[in-house]
C-alpha cells in the first residue's frame, strides 16, 4: 500500500508541474519564482492556486493539496512529512498511514529492501536533500 501512496502522491505532483507547464511554460519552478518569472502566489486555473515556498510549492484544489519539495533544483522526490499530509486527506485510501510514524516506518521498510532511495544532492543547499526517490528496475 506505501507503493500506492507515493505513486498516487508523485503523479499528482506530475500533474501540478503539468499545470504549470501550460500556465507558464516551464516546470523549473523555483528558478522561476526566484528570478521573478512566477510570482510567490497565484492561480494555476480558475480553483486551483499556487503558494511557492523554500525550494517547494503547495497547490490547493477545492478538495486537498499538494505539498512539494525539489531536490537538484527540478528533480521532485517525497519526505515521509509530505506522504503524511497527502495521506491525511484520503482517509479512506490510506487509512494505515493516518499517524506519521507509519509513514516513517514504511519508508524505513522500503529503505532496507531497496525500493527506495535517498536522492543524492549534487548542489548542496539548492534544495531538499531530506527526500527519497522509488528505486525503479528496469528489466
Amino acid at each position: 500500500m506505501m507503493m500506492g501512496l507515493i505513486v498516487n502522491y508523485l503523479s499528482e505532483v506530475e500533474e501540478c508541474l503539468i499545470l504549470f507547464e501550460k500556465k507558464f511554460g516551464r516546470r523549473d519552478l523555483v528558478r522561476a519564482w526566484r528570478c521573478g518569472a512566477i510570482s510567490q502566489k497565484g492561480l494555476l486555473t480558475n480553483d486551483i492556486v499556487y503558494c511557492m515556498h523554500g525550494v517547494g510549492c503547495v497547490v490547493e484544489y477545492p478538495d486537498h493539496e499538494v505539498d512539494f519539495d525539489f531536490a537538484n533544483q527540478d528533480e521532485v522526490g517525497f519526505d515521509a512529512w509530505r506522504l503524511w499530509r497527502y495521506a491525511k486527506q484520503f482517509p479512506n485510501l490510506y487509512p494505515e498511514y493516518q499517524k506519521l510514524a507509519a509513514v516513517e516506518a514504511a519508508i524505513a521498510d522500503g529503505l532496507s529492501s531497496g525500493t527506495i532511495n535517498r536522492i543524492e544532492s549534487k548542489y548542496p543547499g539548492e534544495g531538499n536533500s531530506s527526500l527519497f526517490k522509488l528505486n525503479i528496475i528496469k528489466t
